[in-house]
């Protein structure tokens, strides 16, 4: 679509499964693969059955259920000052995943998810810009780039280590770069970076209370040994025996509305846009799922 979107149809297949569950009255556990929908409104309407007919649902990336390097967990209910994501690829598929991984960190913060008031992106030399009026933490980046095992340029080209932030060498090397910054309900304000031509992974950074700048990296392990897809079908099977979802549909939810908010703010001239519908309220579940 004019957005970018790839149109799966994750909600008419899963509306056949509600109208089979409706028609034998007894419903069953549902797995949905990535976003819900491309259409938040669409999303919404799959959550919502699913309370409505009481059946377990799951849906989501696989970077929330994969390994972390190092293998840290935000505490419950800690208190998040900033986060920032980078993450590498196309749109509207790899920066889904980096959006979820980031939502699966933040929603552990005091008081749980509230909602997203407004999202702004913006492409090119304004992120450079929005870097130095300090729109995004360099702090933060360094933490998350920190933790790549695949940064690029002069560490491929003479294996030298790098800090690609102080040097300046990541406008060289990131021709298109893409930030996505978002505006929670309670104050918190996140940030994903897009980098293709920086690294060639996922990392994330916070600055948490009492406890400083956290940093991992959501491992992918190289094809074809793609291995963080079994750390997530594990989930799905743990819910099918036990008709019960590990971890919240609404996380899903709302990092879909989140991806298509920002994409539609893209569509507009990179421009904010308050997003009042993405008033998703959950909290995170007591265990996270990151494999170990």
């Amino acid at each position: 679509n004019a957005l970018g979107q790839v149109l799966y149809p994750r909600h008419e297949f899963f509306r056949q499964c509600v109208e089979v569950f409706e028609k034998d009255g007894r419903a069953v556990p549902v797995y949905s693969d990535k976003h819900l929908s491309y259409s938040f409104e669409k999303a919404r309407w799959m959550v919502d059955q699913s309370r409505r007919l009481k059946f377990p649902l799951l849906a989501g990336s696989s970077l929330p259920v994969t390994w972390r390097l190092p293998e840290i967990e935000l505490p419950l209910g800690c208190e998040i000052q900033d986060a920032l994501m980078v993450g590498v690829g196309g749109s509207d598929a790899m920066d889904y995943h980096a959006l979820e991984a980031m939502q699966c960190m933040i929603e552990r913060r005091k008081g749980g998810e509230t909602g997203v008031r407004a999202v702004h992106m913006i492409q090119g030399e304004a992120v450079w810009k929005a870097g130095q009026e300090g729109r995004w933490s360099k702090l933060l980046l360094t933490a998350a780039l920190s933790r790549s095992d695949t940064p690029q340029g002069f560490t491929v080209t003479d294996g030298r280590t790098q800090d690609l932030v102080a040097s300046g060498e990541l406008p060289k090397l990131v021709r298109n770069p893409a930030a996505y910054f978002i505006e929670h309900n309670d104050g918190l304000k996140t940030t994903l970076l897009m980098l293709n031509g920086a690294v060639q992974d996922f990392n994330f950074a916070a600055s948490v209370k009492g406890l400083g700048i956290q940093s991992t990296q959501f491992l992918l392990t190289p094809v074809p040994n793609v291995t963080y897809s079994a750390c997530l079908a594990s989930n799905i099977e743990e819910m099918i025996e036990t008709g019960r979802a590990p971890y919240p549909a609404e996380r899903t939810l709302i990092v879909s509305g989140i991806l298509e908010s920002c994409l539609t703010a893209k569509l507009q001239g990179q421009k904010r846009i308050e997003t009042p519908h993405l008033a998703v309220r959950y909290k995170a579940p007591a265990r996270n799922r990151p494999a170990r």
